[in-house]
């Protein structure tokens, strides 16, 4: 009986993280850090320009930056995780498709990451 080949570790993790989804999330923080970061940096000197108070606003409004940063970071992180779980599973979903021979109609998605692991799991054994 034909036993269907077994994907790389590799090529999982390339499915689990695709690097064009990682590679947008990167930039996007990159982007939203700087913005947060510079634009703490120019709003402080302006504020201590208007009102007479050199260097606090031009060190607080960096440092609160910076904090609002850390939770941008982890929303945006987690947005990106989500997305790269769902491509995951299209994955998983589509392996099991191609192993079993459907054509037709493919099963259900599954909602868990341990779900399409156990699917194809289960596809390959048999």
């Amino acid at each position: 009986m034909h036993s269907p080949k077994r994907e790389s570790p590799f090529v999982i993790f390339l499915r689990a993280f695709p690097p064009h989804v990682i590679g947008i999330m990167v930039a996007q923080i990159a982007l939203v850090n700087g913005a947060l970061m510079i634009g703490g940096v120019f709003l402080g000197i302006m504020l201590d320009r208007q009102f007479d108070t050199r260097p606090l606003w031009t060190l607080v409004l960096p440092i609160l930056g910076a904090v609002v940063s850390v939770f941008v970071t982890y929303r945006m992180a987690m947005q990106t995780v989500k997305k790269s779980r769902q491509a995951y599973l299209r994955w998983v979903e589509s392996q099991q498709a191609k192993d079993a021979g459907a054509v037709a109609q493919s099963p259900a998605l599954a909602t868990t990451f341990n779900d399409a692991q156990e699917r194809y799991t289960r596809s390959i054994e048999v």
